[in-house]
């Protein structure tokens, strides 16, 4: 399988640390071509989404990591734009912070609380144009998939829900992985460490 793997492409958005370096290295190790875009190559989800697109033009697969306001909503829009009659497959990795159950405002030491709950937001609007998304891919190649993990044990909640279980970032990827791989259209994927 390795060998056929060869020739496709994945770009991963954010994948110098946590999720996406996970998602690189799964990927690596699969001997995919992958091509990292993060801040600490020039590639801003924010200001660099041109430069973006032009990197993934003719990548198989593209994950959207990195989050930096509603920069994932955007560029999801640009490629939806551009690329909703190729066969790409995009995985968008949201957060259950997005959804009533896995918003949690008690636990605050890193984060202040209007930042979470902002994240939070935007989360959920990147959840809900996902969704409705689906609809108007039914008849289209272009697959969209919404990886939607709980608490993933990574630098940004380092110190938060201390009590609670987490995640390994390689589960995250695992997921990623089933949504590219698998013969079924995987709208969205919830992934949580135990069900609540």
């Amino acid at each position: 399988m390795n060998q056929e793997n060869k020739n496709k492409k994945i770009a991963i958005i954010g994948h110098t640390k946590g999720i996406g370096k996970a998602i690189a290295d799964l990927f690596k190790n699969k001997k995919y071509e992958v091509i990292g875009l993060s801040r600490t190559n020039g590639y801003d989800m924010v200001g660099d989404q041109e430069k973006i697109m032009e990197q993934i033009s003719n990548c198989d697969f593209v994950v959207i990591n990195a989050h930096s306001g509603r920069a994932q909503l955007n560029l999801l829009k640009r490629i939806y734009g551009s690329h909703c009659f190729s066969k790409m497959k995009v995985a968008v990795i949201t957060s259950t912070s997005g959804t009533e159950v896995g918003k949690d405002v008690k636990e605050f030491q890193s984060w202040d609380k209007f930042e979470y709950v902002q994240y939070c937001e935007i989360k959920k609007e990147l959840i809900e144009y996902i969704t409705e998304l689906q609809d108007e891919l039914i008849n289209k190649p272009l697959s969209v998939y919404d990886v939607c993990p709980d608490l993933v044990d990574t630098d940004m909640i380092k110190g938060l829900w201390k009590n609670s279980p987490k995640l390994k970032a390689s589960e995250v990827a695992d997921a990623v992985r089933y949504c590219f791989e698998s013969a079924f259209n995987v709208n969205r994927i919830v992934i949580q460490k135990n069900a609540r």
